[in-house]
């Protein structure tokens, strides 16, 4: 069960991974959802340290879409990140550190997200190339396999 997750709160995504994620999404429906593409890539991200800030925000994604195991993950990678469990204490309002929990989260998609496309083998430069029943065997190879590292 998620600890303390705070439904009001939007997931920020990278404006320039907008693009690319909702044509994994809508196009080649290979997503069901941003909140799966950002789970899976925010695991990437922490599995190759890749936490990568932004400033430029795309439209963000409202926690009640997410799943309780995808709100679990995000506690995870909060106190993974951190390395103390007060990041996933309850905060006052007015708290600088109040949505401290979600930036892991938040970062560790952003610098998954490069490295799930390239696994995937997606070319956004010549979509036409993109075939959705090679880049979803990829999807499960890489998940049966448990192969999140950078290729």
């Amino acid at each position: 069960m998620p600890i303390n997750i705070d439904n009001t709160y939007r997931i920020n995504r990278n404006l320039d991974q907008d693009e690319q994620m909702r044509y994994l999404v809508r196009d080649l429906k290979v997503f069901n959802g941003y909140p799966q593409i950002l789970t899976i890539s925010a695991l990437i991200g922490y599995a190759n340290q890749a936490y990568v800030p932004f400033q430029n925000r795309a439209e963000p994604v409202q926690t009640t879409f997410f799943e309780d195991r995808e709100k679990e993950i995000m506690n995870f990678l909060a106190y993974l990140k951190e390395g103390n469990q007060s990041i996933l204490q309850e905060r006052p309002k007015d708290d600088p550190d109040r949505n401290k929990m979600y930036q892991a989260f938040e970062f560790y998609a952003n610098g998954g997200f490069p490295i799930l496309c390239k696994k995937l083998g997606v070319d956004f430069a010549d979509k036409s190339k993109n075939d959705r029943y090679t880049i979803l065997h990829n999807y499960y190879n890489m998940l049966v396999s448990n192969d999140l590292m950078d290729v």
